[in-house]
């Protein structure tokens, strides 16, 4: 059906779900390189991409978790592109290589309570975990980039 390929289009970021090995990565390396060449540091807009990406990522997994018939498939990558958008919003492009990687990890190894989050059900369970592991990301980011201004400021 073509509703099905649209579904598989989008859920998988334009077939990278299908890459045999770390389909995850893949998609998050994506998601950083459309993040750093196509969104502008302006915040409305970017809250705005978030929401949108955030819609679009709970809806196609959703549907793709039940045509696939198998809980958070290993296919199913835009919860990955999403989370990496959380771990590098209001953050300067130069911190996107050290989101993208942090995110990783944070995404392989779900430290805390944020593997629990994938018990939650459907597309929200997929990319909970994702969106929240960005987060973190990002509040240990902006951390860094805290610091880092203040040891600027100093000298």
């Amino acid at each position: 059906m073509k509703i099905n390929k649209i579904i598989f289009f989008f859920s998988s970021v334009a077939g990278l779900g299908y890459i045999k090995y770390a389909p995850g990565t893949f998609a998050s390396l994506a998601s950083i390189l459309l993040w750093v060449f196509f969104i502008p540091n302006f915040y409305i807009f970017q809250v705005f991409m978030l929401f949108i990406i955030l819609i679009f990522a709970i809806l196609f997994s959703s549907l793709a978790e039940n045509i696939y018939n198998n809980k958070d498939d290993q296919r199913i990558v835009i919860d990955e592109f999403i989370g990496v958008w959380f771990s590098v919003a209001f953050l300067p492009k130069t911190f996107s290589f050290l989101g993208f990687l942090l995110f990783r990890v944070f995404d392989i190894k779900k430290p805390l309570f944020i593997k629990q989050l994938q018990k939650m059900k459907n597309g929200l369970g997929i990319t909970a975990d994702d969106i929240i592991s960005g987060v973190f990301v990002n509040i240990i980011l902006q951390v860094l980039k805290l610091m880092i201004s203040c040891v600027y400021i100093k000298w």
